[in-house]
Protein backbone atom coordinates (compact mmCIF):
# COMPACT_ATOMS: atom_id res chain seq x y z
CA UNK A 1 0.00 0.00 0.00
CA UNK A 2 2.82 2.40 0.79
CA UNK A 3 4.23 1.81 -2.69
CA UNK A 4 0.96 2.67 -4.33
CA UNK A 5 0.64 5.87 -2.30
CA UNK A 6 4.18 6.80 -3.17
CA UNK A 7 3.51 6.34 -6.86
CA UNK A 8 0.37 8.55 -6.73
CA UNK A 9 2.27 11.32 -4.99
CA UNK A 10 4.96 11.19 -7.63
CA UNK A 11 2.38 11.49 -10.41
CA UNK A 12 0.69 14.53 -8.79
CA UNK A 13 4.02 16.18 -8.10
CA UNK A 14 5.09 15.61 -11.67
CA UNK A 15 1.87 17.14 -12.99
CA UNK A 16 2.17 20.25 -10.85
CA UNK A 17 5.76 20.65 -11.93
CA UNK A 18 4.74 20.43 -15.58
CA UNK A 19 2.18 23.23 -15.11
CA UNK A 20 4.62 25.39 -13.25
CA UNK A 21 7.43 24.84 -15.73
CA UNK A 22 5.18 25.50 -18.75
CA UNK A 23 5.78 29.14 -19.94
CA UNK A 24 2.85 29.22 -22.35
CA UNK A 25 0.00 31.60 -21.37
CA UNK A 26 -3.16 30.06 -20.13
CA UNK A 27 -6.01 30.64 -22.59
CA UNK A 28 -9.31 31.67 -21.04
CA UNK A 29 -12.64 30.69 -22.61
CA UNK A 30 -13.68 33.39 -25.07
CA UNK A 31 -17.02 35.22 -24.78
CA UNK A 32 -19.63 33.82 -27.07
CA UNK A 33 -20.90 37.24 -28.27
CA UNK A 34 -19.34 38.70 -31.34
CA UNK A 35 -20.04 42.36 -30.27
CA UNK A 36 -17.17 44.17 -28.55
CA UNK A 37 -17.91 45.41 -25.02
CA UNK A 38 -17.15 48.98 -26.08
CA UNK A 39 -20.00 48.90 -28.68
CA UNK A 40 -22.85 47.84 -26.36
CA UNK A 41 -23.92 51.37 -25.20
CA UNK A 42 -24.11 52.52 -28.82
CA UNK A 43 -26.31 49.58 -29.80
CA UNK A 44 -28.57 50.17 -26.80
CA UNK A 45 -28.92 53.88 -27.69
CA UNK A 46 -29.82 53.02 -31.28
CA UNK A 47 -32.45 50.53 -30.11
CA UNK A 48 -34.00 53.08 -27.73
CA UNK A 49 -34.09 55.73 -30.46
CA UNK A 50 -35.82 53.32 -32.81
CA UNK A 51 -38.40 52.41 -30.15
CA UNK A 52 -39.03 56.10 -29.34
CA UNK A 53 -39.42 56.95 -33.03
CA UNK A 54 -41.85 54.11 -33.52
CA UNK A 55 -43.93 55.27 -30.52
CA UNK A 56 -44.01 58.85 -31.84
CA UNK A 57 -45.20 57.69 -35.27
CA UNK A 58 -47.87 55.46 -33.74
CA UNK A 59 -49.04 58.30 -31.45
CA UNK A 60 -49.38 60.71 -34.37
CA UNK A 61 -51.44 58.13 -36.19
CA UNK A 62 -53.66 57.77 -33.14
CA UNK A 63 -52.88 54.10 -32.71
CA UNK A 64 -51.79 54.35 -29.07
CA UNK A 65 -54.14 57.12 -27.92
CA UNK A 66 -56.54 54.69 -26.29
CA UNK A 67 -53.68 53.01 -24.47
CA UNK A 68 -52.39 56.38 -23.21
CA UNK A 69 -55.86 57.44 -22.07
CA UNK A 70 -56.35 54.14 -20.30
CA UNK A 71 -53.02 54.57 -18.58
CA UNK A 72 -53.97 58.09 -17.53
CA UNK A 73 -57.28 56.85 -16.13
CA UNK A 74 -55.44 54.25 -14.11
CA UNK A 75 -52.68 56.54 -12.91
CA UNK A 76 -54.77 59.68 -12.22
CA UNK A 77 -56.74 58.31 -9.20
CA UNK A 78 -53.53 56.98 -7.71
CA UNK A 79 -51.84 60.33 -8.20
CA UNK A 80 -54.79 62.13 -6.58
CA UNK A 81 -54.71 59.80 -3.61
CA UNK A 82 -50.99 60.30 -3.23
CA UNK A 83 -51.42 64.09 -3.48
CA UNK A 84 -54.20 64.02 -0.87
CA UNK A 85 -52.07 61.85 1.39
CA UNK A 86 -49.17 64.27 0.98
CA UNK A 87 -51.39 67.27 1.82
CA UNK A 88 -52.82 65.45 4.84
CA UNK A 89 -49.31 64.64 6.04
CA UNK A 90 -48.28 68.27 5.57
CA UNK A 91 -51.33 69.46 7.51
CA UNK A 92 -50.62 66.95 10.22
CA UNK A 93 -47.00 68.05 10.39
CA UNK A 94 -48.03 71.71 10.54
CA UNK A 95 -50.80 71.16 13.13
CA UNK A 96 -50.11 72.35 16.65
CA UNK A 97 -49.04 69.64 19.04
CA UNK A 98 -49.89 71.07 22.45
CA UNK A 99 -53.38 71.44 23.93
CA UNK A 100 -52.99 75.21 24.09
CA UNK A 101 -51.98 75.25 20.44
CA UNK A 102 -55.00 73.13 19.51
CA UNK A 103 -57.33 75.48 21.36
CA UNK A 104 -55.82 78.48 19.62
CA UNK A 105 -56.15 76.73 16.26
CA UNK A 106 -59.81 75.90 16.94
CA UNK A 107 -60.52 79.47 17.98
CA UNK A 108 -58.87 80.76 14.82
CA UNK A 109 -61.00 78.43 12.69
CA UNK A 110 -64.17 79.53 14.50
CA UNK A 111 -63.33 83.19 13.91
CA UNK A 112 -62.65 82.49 10.25
CA UNK A 113 -65.97 80.63 9.93
CA UNK A 114 -67.81 83.51 11.61
CA UNK A 115 -66.19 86.00 9.24
CA UNK A 116 -67.14 83.88 6.22
CA UNK A 117 -70.77 83.74 7.39
CA UNK A 118 -70.83 87.52 7.87
CA UNK A 119 -69.34 88.07 4.42
CA UNK A 120 -71.88 85.69 2.88
CA UNK A 121 -74.74 87.53 4.60
CA UNK A 122 -73.47 90.87 3.29
CA UNK A 123 -73.28 89.42 -0.21
CA UNK A 124 -76.86 88.15 0.04
CA UNK A 125 -78.08 91.54 1.28
CA UNK A 126 -76.21 93.29 -1.50
CA UNK A 127 -77.82 90.93 -4.01
CA UNK A 128 -81.30 91.78 -2.71
CA UNK A 129 -80.58 95.51 -2.77
CA UNK A 130 -79.20 95.25 -6.29
CA UNK A 131 -82.37 93.52 -7.43
CA UNK A 132 -84.55 96.26 -5.94
CA UNK A 133 -82.37 98.93 -7.55
CA UNK A 134 -82.64 97.12 -10.89
CA UNK A 135 -86.43 97.12 -10.56
CA UNK A 136 -86.42 100.80 -9.63
CA UNK A 137 -84.31 101.75 -12.66
CA UNK A 138 -86.62 99.76 -14.92
CA UNK A 139 -89.71 101.51 -13.51
CA UNK A 140 -88.11 104.94 -13.87
CA UNK A 141 -87.25 104.19 -17.50
CA UNK A 142 -90.88 103.38 -18.20
CA UNK A 143 -92.58 106.05 -16.05
CA UNK A 144 -91.88 109.77 -15.37
CA UNK A 145 -91.53 109.23 -11.63
CA UNK A 146 -88.84 109.96 -9.06
CA UNK A 147 -88.82 106.96 -6.72
CA UNK A 148 -87.65 106.28 -3.20
CA UNK A 149 -87.22 102.63 -2.24
CA UNK A 150 -88.53 101.54 1.16
CA UNK A 151 -88.64 98.29 3.09
CA UNK A 152 -91.90 97.24 4.70
CA UNK A 153 -91.14 96.91 8.42
CA UNK A 154 -94.46 96.45 10.23
CA UNK A 155 -97.89 95.08 9.36
CA UNK A 156 -100.23 95.77 12.29
CA UNK A 157 -102.39 92.76 13.18
CA UNK A 158 -105.47 95.00 13.45
CA UNK A 159 -108.01 93.43 11.09
CA UNK A 160 -110.08 96.61 11.19
CA UNK A 161 -107.60 98.58 9.06
CA UNK A 162 -105.28 97.69 6.20
CA UNK A 163 -102.05 99.62 6.80
CA UNK A 164 -98.32 99.00 6.79
CA UNK A 165 -95.26 100.86 8.05
CA UNK A 166 -92.25 101.57 5.85
CA UNK A 167 -88.69 102.49 6.83
CA UNK A 168 -88.75 105.96 5.22
CA UNK A 169 -89.97 109.26 6.60
CA UNK A 170 -89.89 113.03 6.34
CA UNK A 171 -86.09 113.01 6.59
CA UNK A 172 -86.12 111.20 3.24
CA UNK A 173 -88.58 113.60 1.63
CA UNK A 174 -91.74 111.58 2.31
CA UNK A 175 -94.93 113.56 2.93
CA UNK A 176 -98.59 112.71 3.52
CA UNK A 177 -100.56 111.94 0.36
CA UNK A 178 -97.70 110.47 -1.68
CA UNK A 179 -98.44 107.34 -3.70
CA UNK A 180 -96.73 104.06 -2.82
CA UNK A 181 -96.24 101.41 -5.50
CA UNK A 182 -95.10 97.80 -5.58
CA UNK A 183 -94.35 95.22 -8.23
CA UNK A 184 -94.81 91.51 -8.71
CA UNK A 185 -92.40 89.55 -10.94
CA UNK A 186 -93.54 89.87 -14.53
CA UNK A 187 -96.24 92.45 -13.73
CA UNK A 188 -96.49 96.22 -13.88
CA UNK A 189 -95.50 98.55 -11.07
CA UNK A 190 -98.87 99.33 -9.47
CA UNK A 191 -100.43 101.35 -6.68
CA UNK A 192 -100.56 99.65 -3.27
CA UNK A 193 -101.35 102.58 -0.96
CA UNK A 194 -100.96 106.22 0.03
CA UNK A 195 -98.84 107.79 2.80
CA UNK A 196 -101.25 108.50 5.67
CA UNK A 197 -98.85 109.68 8.40
CA UNK A 198 -95.12 110.31 8.43
CA UNK A 199 -92.46 110.78 11.09
CA UNK A 200 -88.76 111.49 10.64
CA UNK A 201 -87.74 107.95 9.68
CA UNK A 202 -90.94 105.95 9.25
CA UNK A 203 -94.29 106.39 7.55
CA UNK A 204 -97.66 104.65 7.71
CA UNK A 205 -99.25 103.63 4.42
CA UNK A 206 -103.01 103.26 4.02
CA UNK A 207 -103.49 100.37 1.62
CA UNK A 208 -105.82 100.71 -1.36
CA UNK A 209 -107.74 97.67 -0.13
CA UNK A 210 -108.83 99.43 3.08
CA UNK A 211 -112.46 100.55 3.07
CA UNK A 212 -111.45 104.13 3.85
CA UNK A 213 -109.17 104.34 0.79
CA UNK A 214 -110.63 106.30 -2.14
CA UNK A 215 -108.64 107.01 -5.30
CA UNK A 216 -109.83 108.73 -8.46
CA UNK A 217 -109.35 106.39 -11.40
CA UNK A 218 -109.96 105.86 -15.09
CA UNK A 219 -111.10 102.61 -16.65
CA UNK A 220 -109.65 102.07 -20.12
CA UNK A 221 -111.92 100.33 -22.64
CA UNK A 222 -110.31 100.34 -26.06
CA UNK A 223 -109.67 104.01 -26.89
CA UNK A 224 -112.10 105.30 -24.26
CA UNK A 225 -111.07 106.21 -20.68
CA UNK A 226 -113.95 106.83 -18.26
CA UNK A 227 -113.62 108.47 -14.86
CA UNK A 228 -114.63 106.70 -11.65
CA UNK A 229 -113.65 106.24 -8.00
CA UNK A 230 -111.92 103.20 -6.56
CA UNK A 231 -112.58 102.20 -2.96
CA UNK A 232 -111.15 99.47 -0.80
CA UNK A 233 -113.46 96.60 0.04
CA UNK A 234 -111.20 94.26 2.03
CA UNK A 235 -113.36 94.48 5.19
CA UNK A 236 -116.43 93.73 3.07
CA UNK A 237 -115.12 90.54 1.55
CA UNK A 238 -113.43 91.77 -1.62
CA UNK A 239 -110.42 93.83 -2.65
CA UNK A 240 -111.50 96.88 -4.67
CA UNK A 241 -114.53 98.37 -6.36
CA UNK A 242 -114.77 100.99 -9.10
CA UNK A 243 -117.93 103.05 -8.77
CA UNK A 244 -119.69 106.21 -9.99
CA UNK A 245 -119.34 105.23 -13.65
CA UNK A 246 -122.01 106.41 -16.06
CA UNK A 247 -124.11 103.51 -17.28
CA UNK A 248 -123.60 104.50 -20.90
CA UNK A 249 -119.87 103.90 -20.53
CA UNK A 250 -118.69 100.62 -21.97
CA UNK A 251 -116.57 98.57 -19.60
CA UNK A 252 -115.85 94.87 -19.63
CA UNK A 253 -113.88 92.28 -17.62
CA UNK A 254 -110.19 92.60 -18.32
CA UNK A 255 -110.21 96.39 -18.79
CA UNK A 256 -107.29 98.12 -17.07
CA UNK A 257 -107.81 100.75 -14.37
CA UNK A 258 -105.26 103.51 -13.64
CA UNK A 259 -105.18 106.49 -11.29
CA UNK A 260 -106.71 109.71 -12.64
CA UNK A 261 -104.70 112.18 -10.53
CA UNK A 262 -107.87 114.05 -9.46
CA UNK A 263 -108.29 112.74 -5.93
CA UNK A 264 -107.36 116.06 -4.37
CA UNK A 265 -110.41 117.70 -5.96
CA UNK A 266 -112.81 115.13 -4.51
CA UNK A 267 -112.55 116.61 -0.99
CA UNK A 268 -112.00 113.30 0.79
CA UNK A 269 -110.53 113.21 4.29
CA UNK A 270 -106.97 112.42 3.16
CA UNK A 271 -104.80 114.83 1.25
CA UNK A 272 -104.28 112.69 -1.82
CA UNK A 273 -103.46 115.42 -4.31
CA UNK A 274 -99.89 114.09 -4.52
CA UNK A 275 -101.10 110.85 -6.19
CA UNK A 276 -100.13 111.30 -9.87
CA UNK A 277 -102.14 110.10 -12.83
CA UNK A 278 -101.62 106.90 -14.82
CA UNK A 279 -100.46 104.66 -11.97
CA UNK A 280 -101.74 101.13 -12.73
CA UNK A 281 -104.24 99.94 -10.12
CA UNK A 282 -105.87 96.75 -11.37
CA UNK A 283 -108.15 95.15 -13.91
CA UNK A 284 -111.93 94.76 -14.08
CA UNK A 285 -113.15 91.41 -12.78
CA UNK A 286 -116.97 91.74 -12.88
CA UNK A 287 -119.41 94.52 -13.87
CA UNK A 288 -122.79 95.36 -12.29
CA UNK A 289 -125.37 98.11 -13.11
CA UNK A 290 -127.70 99.93 -10.73
CA UNK A 291 -129.94 102.75 -11.93
CA UNK A 292 -128.03 105.28 -13.99
CA UNK A 293 -124.59 104.14 -12.84
CA UNK A 294 -122.57 100.98 -12.93
CA UNK A 295 -119.75 99.57 -10.83
CA UNK A 296 -117.07 96.94 -11.17
CA UNK A 297 -115.06 94.74 -8.90
CA UNK A 298 -111.33 95.06 -9.49
CA UNK A 299 -108.45 92.66 -9.14
CA UNK A 300 -105.37 94.71 -8.10
CA UNK A 301 -102.21 94.22 -10.13
CA UNK A 302 -100.24 93.96 -6.88
CA UNK A 303 -101.64 92.48 -3.67
CA UNK A 304 -100.70 95.03 -0.95
CA UNK A 305 -100.64 92.29 1.67
CA UNK A 306 -97.84 90.42 -0.15
CA UNK A 307 -95.29 93.16 -0.89
CA UNK A 308 -92.10 93.34 1.17
CA UNK A 309 -90.46 96.24 -0.62
CA UNK A 310 -92.14 99.31 -2.10
CA UNK A 311 -91.35 102.64 -3.74
CA UNK A 312 -92.67 106.06 -2.79
CA UNK A 313 -93.35 108.36 -5.74
CA UNK A 314 -91.72 111.60 -4.60
CA UNK A 315 -92.85 113.56 -7.62
CA UNK A 316 -93.91 113.18 -11.22
CA UNK A 317 -91.61 114.70 -13.81
CA UNK A 318 -93.72 116.20 -16.55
Amino acid sequence: MSGIQHSAFNIQHSSMRNYLDDDRPIKLRRDRTNTPASGRPFVLAVVLCLVAGALIVLDRQGMITSIRLLAQQVVAPIAQQLTGLRDAMNDLAAAPRSEAGLQAHIQSLEQENSQLKADNLRLEQAGVENEFLRQQLQIQREQPWTLLGAEVTVRPPDAGRRVMTIARGTADGVTVGMAVIGQNPGGPAALVGVIETASAHTAEVLLITDVSSQISARVIHGTIASLGLTQGQWQRGSRLTLGQIDRSTQIAPGDSVVSAGLTGSLHVDLDLAAVPANIPIGSVDTVAASGQVQSAELRPFVDPDQVRYVWVILNQDD
